[in-house]
């Protein structure tokens, strides 16, 4: 008989994080116990496979869960201990799929009003941040900071408040456990963060030859690869 049960159609990843703790909490999941495949896990809760990839995402990053190559995905030895954890990090705006999705929404657009309207001493600026952000990527570093002033000057380049304000809150959610645990995991892989630089500098130099259009599809296409990659898993058990 399954552990599981039915996610409703209203609820989003936050509920199957819990719902897989709460299994772990009282025993019905137990350490080193491999989890059904994803195919499988996902007709169980009867919700898609994007819902449970980012739960499955944050149960890895927070140390619950373990993806084991070729294998499938586990409960860890020490999975009880750090379901606590991530209680205790957790709060109602640390949604980091959310913040994507808003992200998606919202930044293509700031892009595209940066290209028309941005003037020649912030799109200056943003050269010098793009710079700094490369040098650091090919020392090996992580430029987060420069990564969100250049997002933040962006938005300020395009000349609507509103936006500004939005950017604004989109940054301080940017600083919340779930996400910075999130990113840095992903930004272990080789050669991400050197892409992210390289779509850094296209984003540039669609705003300095002012072309809004490509503007947009080159914000579009960052955010969307940052995305993919947050969700992407290394098992090939998940079907």
């Amino acid at each position: 008989m399954t552990k599981f049960t039915v996610i409703k159609q209203t609820k989003t990843y936050t509920e199957i994080v819990e719902q897989i703790t709460n299994l772990i909490k009282t025993g019905a999941l137990k350490p080193g116990e491999k989890l059904p495949s994803e195919r499988v896990l996902a007709q169980e809760l009867g919700i898609g496979r994007q819902s449970l990839r980012e739960a499955f995402s944050v149960l890895e990053a927070s140390g619950v869960l373990e993806v084991r190559p070729g294998r499938g995905t586990y409960v860890r030895e020490d999975g009880l201990a750090n379901t606590e954890n991530l209680l205790i990090g957790y709060s109602e705006f640390d949604r980091p799929f959310e913040l994507m999705e808003a992200r998606r929404i919202i930044e293509p657009q700031t892009a595209r009003l940066a290209a028309e309207r941005a003037e020649d001493a912030e799109i200056a600026e943003m050269e010098q941040l793009v710079k700094r952000m490369e040098e650091m990527a090919g020392l090996g570093g992580h430029p987060s900071a420069e990564d969100k002033k250049l997002h933040l000057l962006i938005a300020k380049a395009s000349r609507n408040v509103v936006l500004q304000k939005t950017m604004n809150l989109i940054v301080e959610s940017m600083g919340e456990k779930l996400w910075l645990t999130l990113k840095e995991q992903s930004l272990t892989v080789p050669g991400r963060n050197e892409r992210y630089q390289r779509e850094h500098r296209e984003l540039l130099e669609a705003i300095r030859r002012r072309d809004s259009e490509e503007a947009a599809a080159v914000m579009l296409k960052h955010l969307a690869g940052i995305e993919e990659d947050l969700l992407e898993t290394e098992a090939t058990e998940q079907d």
